[in-house]
């Protein structure tokens, strides 16, 4: 079972490429439904990435006094986006993942006739 544990991404790896080559003879429901996997699990990787690179996203306001960081009021409401600039790592997941999502919205407009 550790063994298992250890090398899940790779045994789900070689199912996305299984059903991707056989994605003809494979019902499109399923294949929909690998890729949507595929999908959510690379950008949710990438997301955790980014995240990571610069720290947790702060939304009040910040600023320095003799080289020290002082965040000054209160924080703001809502989600804060990440520091754009530790997206380079995380687009490894993020394109793919992007990629996958697109092809999984394809393949059902397409066998619904839209």
């Amino acid at each position: 079972m550790d063994l298992l544990h250890k090398y899940w991404r790779w045994l789900a790896l070689i199912v996305l490429i299984i059903v991707l080559t056989n994605s003809r003879s494979l019902p499109w429901p399923l294949v929909t439904l690998i890729l949507g996997v595929a999908a959510g699990y690379l950008l949710r990787e990438g997301w955790i990435v980014w995240r990571r690179a610069g720290g947790p996203p702060t939304r009040s306001k910040v600023t320095y006094w003799r080289g020290q960081r002082i965040e000054v009021g209160p924080p703001r409401a809502g989600p804060a986006l990440p520091d754009i600039r530790g997206i380079g790592p995380a687009l490894i997941y993020l394109i793919p993942g992007l990629i996958f999502a697109l092809v999984a919205v394809a393949v059902v407009l397409r066998n619904l006739g839209l």
